[in-house]
């Protein structure tokens, strides 16, 4: 079959060449009607079925699909105060504290009381405190403190000479707020070693000296009457 691509009839030949251009704008605009109309909804269905495995059990999704950052908590679940801790994991605050500068710590030693009688047992009182201003973690167990007694230039007793060592004992000490450690001395001398006589101290002046890891303070002193 002929195609007749020139204007045939009555009318002038610019007349059918509009008409024929309004007709295929028609056409044209209905076929991307059209295509706008079945795109978009695949592109929909598409987005949100590729999400849905995506996020994770009890996080809100938003409308593109993706998960929100804020997770909703599941039926049943009871709401956390702080970070929840991972299996094995420690939620004690020395988790996270550094190790003190000693130039951050205080360290004081004294007697409990300023006189005992002769025989007594004086309860010896250690005090570290953190003077900075982030808790900090220090160790504070047996092999990094000692307590020594003292009578003028006399070593009397020490913690070190019958308990030496011992596990460490990491402590989280808060800015201001002293960490105490009590330890009761039989009121006899001692030797490194634990050997020799421990014979009683008699009656004078004695002073509670301390080492906290390498750093050594002089204490108060007390007396035995």
């Amino acid at each position: 079959m002929a195609l007749h691509w020139r204007p045939v009839g009555p009318e002038p030949a610019p007349t059918y060449w509009q008409r024929r251009a309004v007709v295929a704008v028609a056409v044209l605009l209905l076929l991307l009607f059209l295509r706008a109309v079945l795109t978009g909804s695949g592109d929909g269905d598409d987005t949100v079925t590729a999400a849905v495995p995506a996020a994770s059990a009890g996080a809100t999704a938003s409308p593109t699909g993706s998960a929100s950052p804020t997770a909703s908590a599941s039926p049943g679940a009871s709401a956390s105060p702080g970070p929840s801790a991972s299996p094995g994991a420690s939620t004690s605050p020395s988790a996270a504290a550094v190790a003190c500068v000693p130039t951050a710590l205080t360290v004081a030693a004294k007697a409990e009381r300023d006189e005992y009688p002769v025989g007594g047992r004086p309860l010896l009182v250690l005090t570290v405190t953190n003077t900075g201003v982030l808790p900090c973690s220090r160790d504070l167990g047996q092999a990094a403190v000692e307590l020594l007694v003292v009578s003028g230039a006399d070593r009397i007793w020490s913690s070190d000479d019958c308990a030496p060592g011992g596990p460490e004992k990491p402590v989280v000490l808060e800015p201001g707020e002293p960490s105490v450690t009590r330890l009761t001395w039989a009121g006899r001398r001692s030797l490194p070693g634990c050997e020799g006589e421990k014979a009683q101290a008699q009656a004078g002046t004695y002073r509670v000296n301390a080492r906290l890891g390498d750093l050594r303070v002089e204490g108060e002193p007390f007396r035995f009457e």
